[in-house]
């Protein structure tokens, strides 16, 4: 029988799951490696306590041994699944409880709910998971919700993607127009603006440092843990002067145009943060602030950037074909090329990339959502959420995929 209360008690805030690079907090500082199975909760957001106690015990219902509801800082009410588990720590684990929190999600849709986040743990800290005496309490002891079946996929084969051969001009960059920008009055993740010119001149630098200066200036400024400002939008397309110009060798135009596939895909990647949200309030999703004129600020640049198609080696190419998937009305300029190094590398890693490119590239959504249902499938840091999002098209769906994965696959440089 599920035992229930209504007692009051202060607000107990859980980590979030998910970032930029597909991290997952944990309660404390534990090493992952040692924790003997895992547990975890999932959380819900839902408008008020009325629908708060009926969530919480639907959820209850549902399995979830311990269940609670609270006022949330934010608004609305938070409802939180403890999961008790146990799960094993591995990929495997990891999958079954993400099944689990899309099954709640459900429950939650039906009472006007919608996700936001939750957290892993050790077993052994289960009392930890639970928190202080909440608002709506309902202990279920021993239950436990239906465990999903997980197949593990074997990857295909990593393959490499080379930055040979190369050429390298002696010739300046054009940084015209930098000054006209009126940078002061932008912003980026640290406040003003002002330095971007500065930084911008510092990576056009044969002499500077290289690495340092495009983290101060994407990493920390521009595009901070994913986050887009005013100031973003602005800066790119002297990323392509840099690139056209010739003066900068092959890895260096590597990194910048990976820059510009995080860039543009930051408008999928809040569109499927709000997606759930969305759904739950009746609305279509939104995307986050700047990310619209990030996007098509990059996809301005991407003519001038295809026509180095043949200039550049498969390592540079690779990318392309990303960033022409995300762009399929630029990126039919070299969607027979893209055909071409698809079938080069069949049966591996970068080949179902780039397999999933051809597809966006000729607006085939069944191949597209096949593609990248598969590689969700392998790739144990993709979320299966992101393809089961409402309210968005396959296209945005399987290009966040794309824009996630693929550039893992740079990882087998040479």
């Amino acid at each position: 029988m599920i035992g229930k209360s209504r007692a009051r008690a202060p607000i107990q805030v859980h980590s979030d799951r998910g970032s930029l690079t597909g991290a997952i907090p944990t309660i404390g500082d534990e090493d992952l490696t040692g924790w003997s199975a895992m547990a975890g909760s999932h959380q819900f957001v839902v408008p008020d306590d009325p629908q708060a106690y009926q969530l919480a015990e639907a959820l209850a219902s549902y399995g979830f041994a311990y269940v609670t509801g609270r006022p949330s800082s934010c608004g609305g009410w938070m409802v939180t699944a403890v999961d008790e588990g146990p799960y094993p720590v591995d990929a495997t684990g990891h999958r079954m409880m993400d099944a689990v929190g899309r099954a709640a999600a459900i429950v939650a849709r039906q009472h006007g709910g919608y996700p936001q986040g939750g957290s892993r743990c050790d077993v052994s800290m289960l009392q930890i998971l639970r928190g202080p005496d909440a608002s709506i309490v309902f202990a279920n002891p021993g239950a436990r919700p239906p465990m999903p079946t997980i197949v593990v996929v074997n990857p295909p084969p990593a393959a490499p993607l080379t930055l040979t051969p190369d050429h390298v001009e002696d010739t300046p960059i054009d940084m015209s127009g930098l000054d006209q920008i009126s940078w002061a009055e932008l912003e980026h993740a640290h406040g003003s603006a002002e330095d971007v010119p500065d930084l911008l001149r510092q990576l056009a630098d044969p002499f500077g440092d290289w690495n340092q200066t495009l983290e101060e200036l994407f990493g920390d400024d521009l595009l901070h843990q994913g986050t887009c400002y005013s100031a973003t939008a602005p800066a790119l397309p002297f990323l392509t002067h840099m690139i056209t110009s010739g003066a900068l060798p092959a890895k260096q135009r590597l990194d910048l145009y990976i820059w510009l596939v995080i860039a543009a895909d930051r408008w999928a990647d809040g569109l499927l943060v709000d997606a759930d949200r969305a759904a739950a309030e009746g609305r279509s999703p939104e995307p986050e602030e700047w990310t619209v004129d990030v996007h098509l600020t990059v996809g301005e640049q991407l003519p001038a950037l295809f026509a180095r198609w043949e200039s550049e080696p498969p390592a540079v190419r690779f990318v392309l074909a990303c960033l022409a998937s995300l762009f399929p009305h630029h990126g039919r300029q070299i969607s027979d090329q893209i055909t071409s190094m698809a079938l080069e590398f069949d049966g591996t890693q970068p080949g179902a990339y780039l397999q999933l490119a051809r597809a966006l590239v000729h607006h085939r959504d069944d191949e597209a959502f096949a593609a990248a249902t598969d590689i969700v499938s392998w790739e144990e840091d993709h979320d299966p959420d992101w393809l089961d999002a409402t309210g968005l098209a396959v296209a945005v769906r399987a290009g966040h995929v794309l824009a996630e994965g693929a550039l893992r696959a740079l990882s087998n440089i040479v």
